[in-house]
């Protein structure tokens, strides 16, 4: 280990720190800095205001700023003749001169006369280049020249096995756990590597670093920044002490010195990207850790995925600055794969105790070994051997598999008369009914969410079908939808809430937020983005002729409610549309939610709790306003393709149940005789509501009744969920109503007898 003196400058990477510090036995004058950094500090850095500079400067994308400014480094202060590099040349002239370059005056003077060392650091030929003129002393490691045991095995699942098993031999053979390290874990290993080890009551300390956006909180945000940074913030309220919520909060306050809305959201929207969160770190678990880095001792390591195009990492011909163009003080490709090469040879012999293994096959690829082995040592053919049984499942799993080529192929493996002589499974036999899931259990899945939250969407898949909702809430399977009708519905919903507060440029808007959410549109999008710039533009002109009608001039859209239920859950939502007036002490208030596609709302199964999203609104309004009166809660179509003028104006007419009061109704139409802005209603010659238009009407005392029946509907829903209830039920009338729309119909296995008939609400059946 080093020997640390006064008045030293130590160059290494984070983990060399790390043991520096650990054995530091005295106080020095002593500062330990990454390469990065101590380059940077020499010559330049660049920050946030950099880059936001040139992304306004030269329109471009927040990824190519950073390249060019990453590139500034390779670039003296000359004329190339090269346009990229005289392109570079400018833009480092450009920044220097508007003071958007940070260099730090003080720092060449505070390492004069310091002993400037690196330690355990493989210098490149550019960085050594940027060293030049800095007196300095290189400290490598002793070299060892250990030789590693390479296994080849057929599939991952195999490979992963094999190395369970080994550190599991190695615990029982009293190796302390902490000194069993895995290293090169890429990506496509995580999901089974988390499936073996715990089998094997292993856990791997590898999931550190959580993205932001890898949960409903982080996606919640970015999907309402449109709406501004303080309702992005209020949408995700509920989430509040979260360790993914004060990360958010932290991101948006590091950018308080940004009054651009346009480029507060582009700085944010990148953070949240690109930011992850740490876990805590425990002991006894199996560290995985970069073999390149880590002060091997007497540790057990284990290298996965020993093969081609993985390790050693292969350089490509793509950096902004191509070999065909890079000055001669620059690494080229082929100088950095060369490097690459030795650096690898290298820290792999000096790991004493290393097993190498690599795969043959996933379910998905064909893979190929590295070519490094030809530089270490030929490979040994991967067995597992099944006399020492290390964990029951796994074993049992290993029997089921050799059952399943035997009676379907004919294939008798080695391991199938051990195993079937120790285990008894039930092998063919299968039941797709929910077993149950204790009160605990279900309690640890609620805290491990950290803020369960109840909504319309949820509740409506559970009184569909109870096990909809624990594969979508409880096991959380559910999945972004990523297509562009979903995008399409985004652009039309933010272009009208813009539309409501100001009179706005519908194509300006919309161009905008294509380009805001950098979404690439195919010509196919091109056409239906058209096609919904000329059906905005139609819409701003029928919304204001039909707001004319109406004395409510107040209006909320994207209203985002939360109401305190029990046990620390809320019921949440976003009300689409509300527009109100405080007329006579009263609040007068309407509901309209937007549509791209509309199927007439119905209250016809209110009593099961299904299709209650605008009665969900209404409840979640009469919780923000006192003393409310609705005069209605409505849908509106607003998708107007293939239709003459008249058809539009018809279809953009309210749909859904409007209140009899007729003094209520005035206020919100004062045209409601003619039927020009909700559709259906109709006066007889005594003026009284005709018995057609009755049916989609409510009284004062129905719509209290109605509201009265979702907040029922949430508390006996809500009672439901936390008593463990999750049979597969889907609900069926005359037609399927629990499997409608279900995205994992494939899971359930639903027989005949698991269907729950349900009857309609006499009073609200339109077919009665």
């Amino acid at each position: 280990m080093l020997e640390i003196d006064n008045n030293s400058i130590i160059i290494c990477d984070k983990h060399s720190k790390l043991q520096l510090l650990k054995n530091i036995k005295k106080l020095v004058s002593v500062k330990i800095m990454s390469m990065s950094e101590f380059i940077s500090s020499y010559y330049f850095d660049y920050d946030e205001k950099s880059i936001i500079y040139l992304i306004n400067k030269y329109g471009i994308k927040y990824e190519v700023a950073k390249e060019y400014l990453a590139n500034l480094i390779y670039i003296e202060d000359k004329t190339y003749n090269i346009e990229k590099l005289d392109f570079l040349v400018s833009i480092k002239r450009e920044l220097i001169e508007n003071n958007l370059l940070i260099f730090n005056s003080r720092f060449k003077n505070f390492i004069k006369g310091k002993n400037i060392i690196i330690y355990n650091y493989n210098l490149s030929k550019f960085e050594k280049h940027l060293l030049k003129d800095i007196d300095y002393k290189e400290i490598k490691p002793i070299q060892n020249n250990y030789t590693p045991v390479i296994y080849e095995f057929e599939d991952i699942e195999e490979e992963v096995e094999f190395i369970a098993r080994s550190i599991s031999k190695l615990i029982n053979d009293k190796v302390d756990i902490n000194k069993i390290k895995l290293t090169n874990v890429s990506d496509d290993y995580i999901n089974i590597i988390t499936k073996i080890f715990n089998f094997y009551n292993l856990k791997i300390d590898k999931f550190n670093n959580i993205p932001v956006m890898s949960n409903i909180i982080g996606t919640t945000f970015l999907n309402n920044l449109d709406l501004g940074i303080e309702k992005a913030i209020e949408s995700i309220s509920s989430y509040d002490r979260t360790d993914t919520y004060n990360t958010i909060i932290n991101i948006c306050n590091k950018y308080i010195w940004c009054d651009n809305e346009k480029d507060l959201k582009t700085l944010i929207e990148y953070d949240l990207k690109h930011t992850y969160i740490k876990n805590p770190k425990y002991t006894n678990m199996i560290e995985v850790v970069d073999y390149k880095s880590y002060s091997f001792t007497d540790e057990y390591v284990f290298m996965l995925g020993f093969n081609q195009g993985i390790i050693p990492k292969i350089y490509k011909d793509e950096d902004y600055i191509s070999d065909n163009i890079k000055p001669s003080y620059m690494d080229s490709t082929i100088e950095k794969n060369t490097f690459e090469k030795i650096s690898t040879i290298s820290a792999i012999k000096n790991i004493k105790n290393l097993t190498i293994t690599y795969k043959l096959k996933t379910p998905f690829s064909i893979f190929y070994p590295s070519n490094l082995i030809d530089d270490l040592t030929p490979p040994i053919k991967g067995k597992i051997d099944y006399s020492t049984s290390y964990s029951d499942i796994d074993d049992e799993i290993t029997l089921a598999n050799d059952l399943d080529e035997l009676i379907k192929f004919g294939k008798t493996s080695d391991t199938l008369e051990l195993l079937n002589s120790n285990y008894d499974i039930p092998y063919n036999t299968y039941s797709h009914r929910f077993t149950g899931l204790s009160i605990e259990k279900l309690r640890d899945c609620i805290k491990k969410q950290k803020s369960f939250n109840l909504s319309y969407t949820l509740m409506d898949n559970y009184n569909r079908c109870a096990f909809r909702f624990y594969i979508d809430k409880i096991l959380c399977l559910s999945t972004l939808d990523d297509n562009f009708g979903i995008t399409l519905g985004n652009l039309y919903h933010h272009t009208l809430e813009k539309l409501v507060k100001s009179d706005i440029d519908i194509e300006s808007t919309v161009n905008d937020y294509i380009k805001d959410n950098d979404i690439v549109l195919t010509n196919s999008n091109r056409f239906f983005v058209n096609r919904a710039i000329d059906n905005l533009k139609y819409l701003k002109d029928i919304l204001e002729k039909q707001n004319s009608f109406s004395k409510l001039k107040k209006c909320e859209t994207e209203k985002f409610v939360k109401i305190p239920l029990k046990d620390n859950i809320n019921f949440v939502g976003f009300i689409d549309k509300i527009v109100y007036d405080n007329i006579k002490d009263k609040t007068i208030a309407a509901i309209i939610d937007y549509k791209t596609y509309v199927k007439k709302p119905s209250l016809k199964y209110i009593d099961s709790g299904i299709g209650l999203q605008l009665p969900v609104y209404m409840y979640l309004s009469s919780y923000l306003y006192k003393n409310i009166n609705f005069a209605g809660f409505y849908l509106q179509n607003i998708t107007l393709d293939n239709k003459s003028d008249e058809e539009k104006e018809k279809s953009l007419k309210l749909i859904g149940y409007t209140n009899t009061d007729k003094e209520i109704l005035e206020n919100f139409d004062s045209n409601y005789m003619e039927s020009s802005v909700i559709d259906g209603i109709k006066i007889n010659k005594d003026g009284n509501f005709s018995s057609s238009s009755l049916k989609r009407m409510l009284s004062n005392d129905e719509i209290d009744g109605v509201i009265k029946t979702v907040r029922e509907k949430i508390d006996e829903t809500l009672d439901n969920v936390l008593d463990s209830k999750f049979d597969i039920n889907p609900k069926i009338d005359k037609e399927n109503i629990g499997c409608e729309f279900c995205k994992y119909r494939d899971l359930c296995f639903k027989k005949a007898y698991d269907f729950k008939s349900i009857k309609g609400n006499k009073r609200f059946d339109e077919d009665e």
